[in-house]
């Protein structure tokens, strides 16, 4: 039975508008479900990546304090003969070898002079006025990013490239508890620069990735170099401060996917609220979405080419063949689905996983946290709290350098995951620091854990023959309260883990 022209051109049309509409429904839907995905994915491995910039920093500033802490202590109990001042002169010269990006420490009497400081600088000047000064006379000061002309002027006299500075200044006081002075310390603000590189491995997944910084007056302190020492062009809007991340367009024209964190504070210690920015190109974040558009296009326009061919030629068999492109259809896009769900679970590995060790990393921590703390209250069962820190983990870096280091890392993570059941969880929550919830564990049963970790730590060595060493662990325990939120229990067992470097390091201690 010959089917007419006529009804032949109809279905020609009709074919290709069906196959037309498939294409353009199937490219929408695929885009738009990849899109929300991997924009959450995406998204939430930029804001872990600030997290921990974050994190860094507040715990580089935190040493700092501690410095300026441990420093004022000695100088209130030094003698005030004569030999004060160079027995002071000496302890801040050795403070600042120990680290160099101290670009200046010094001494000041009550009224402000200057009576002590490295390479002589500044010695006899009156910095009364300064910020730095005046606010430590009560309280220590941690002040935010500045210049500091008169300074810079002596350090850097013939480069171009303007210095920058954070303070950190805590009160002195005589032996009857009589305010005397000052040590006040500019950090040069490079040191930042060294954090930001530190986070290249985290961002090596992520294509024309940058990282700012912003100061508590809203101005760029490092960042792209058309954008540093300018206000921030953009609203740090109150869903990314919720979400973490957002999508939103910059004023150079260009749509970023960026991820959000702050600093906050870190212990005792409190200092300017910067806020850390990781943005990407929206288009370098969205081309997995991009490339598959594309392919569902070329697909979809073969189909509907075959499809309009079919319906010319076989008009009254039409059925069975489009049975078959419908089959190859589903085919295609079942292949392309389920290679961008591998592409969203390595991505979410990423975004829980820690790179170097394969332990959780604070992220996951929380989750599964929020999930133990619900079983430990529904089933009246203990959950123990392990705070983990190599000692003396920077003389490690120092002696046998980073690799070395990172292998003692990557041996830790080993000998963690080894150790714990299935039901914990280990995770590495800073440079060294590593934490450790135990279900249904006692402080007992918490400490037998903490103790085997010692004695097998203790029997690994590092290094080659001639350079091996080994490494030790200091331990803070605790349990988890009921109805306490979890942050809590950490500051407990982070104190107890504090008492035990204060008590010689390699050793246990409950709180």
């Amino acid at each position: 039975m010959l089917v007419p022209a006529n009804l032949k051109f109809r279905w020609f049309l009709i074919n290709a508008g069906v196959g037309v509409v498939l294409t353009i429904m199937i490219t929408s839907i695929l885009t738009q479900v990849a899109t929300h995905r991997i924009e959450y994915q995406v998204g939430t491995g930029l804001a872990e990546v600030a997290h921990q910039m974050s994190d860094k920093l507040e715990r580089g500033m935190f040493e700092r304090y501690r410095d300026m802490q441990v420093a004022a202590t000695l100088i209130e109990e030094m003698s005030s003969d004569e030999s004060f001042h160079d027995e002071a002169a000496a302890m801040l010269a050795t403070l600042q070898q120990t680290y160099p990006y101290y670009a200046w420490i010094g001494i000041t009497d009550a009224k402000g002079v200057v009576q002590v400081s490295t390479g002589n600088l500044l010695e006899g000047q009156d910095v009364s006025a300064r910020p730095w000064f005046q606010q430590a006379r009560e309280n220590y000061f941690i002040g935010d990013v500045h210049a500091a002309l008169l300074l810079e002027q002596k350090l850097n006299p013939d480069s171009g490239e303007p210095l920058r500075f954070v303070d950190v200044a805590l009160p002195l006081q005589s032996a009857q508890g009589d305010y005397i002075g000052v040590i006040g310390s500019h950090l040069n603000w490079a040191w930042a620069n060294e954090v930001s590189a530190s986070m290249t491995p985290s961002l090596e997944n992520y294509e024309q990735a940058e990282v700012l910084i912003v100061s508590s007056e809203g101005l760029v302190l490092l960042g792209p170099p058309e954008l540093r020492e300018n206000p921030l062009p953009v609203t740090i809007s109150e869903q990314l401060r919720t979400s973490n991340y957002v999508v939103q367009e910059w004023p150079d024209g260009t749509r970023y996917l960026t991820g959000y964190a702050e600093v906050t504070e870190y212990r005792e210690y409190q200092g300017p609220h910067w806020q850390i920015l990781v943005r990407v190109p929206v288009s370098n974040a969205f081309d997995p979405v991009e490339e598959l558009r594309i392919q569902a296009l070329w697909i979809g326009s073969g189909i509907a080419l075959i499809l309009a061919i079919l319906g010319w030629f076989s008009a009254d068999r039409m059925a069975r063949p489009l049975a078959n492109i419908n089959e190859k259809l589903e085919r295609e896009v079942r292949q392309r689905t389920a290679e961008l769900r591998t592409s969203n679970a390595q991505l979410e590995q990423l975004a829980t996983t820690d790179s170097l060790t394969r332990l959780a990393n604070r992220r996951a921590l929380l989750t599964a946290a929020d999930a133990m703390m619900e079983r430990a209250t529904r089933r009246n069962m203990p959950l123990a709290v392990l705070m983990l820190d190599l000692d003396h983990f920077k003389r490690i870096n120092d002696e046998y350098g980073h690799a070395a280091g990172d292998e003692v890392l990557e041996s830790v993570g080993q000998l963690l995951s080894s150790t714990v059941r299935q039901i914990d969880i280990a995770a590495r929550t800073g440079g060294e620091e590593f934490t450790i919830l135990l279900e249904d564990s006692t402080v007992a049963g918490a400490v037998m854990v903490a103790e085997r970790l010692l004695q097998r730590m203790e029997q690994l060595y590092f290094g080659r023959d001639r350079a091996s060493f080994n490494v030790t662990l200091s331990i803070g325990v605790t349990l988890w309260e009921v109805g306490e939120r979890i942050d809590k229990a950490f500051a407990r067992a982070d104190a107890a883990l504090y008492e035990a470097k204060q008590k010689g390091r390699n050793r246990v201690i409950t709180a």
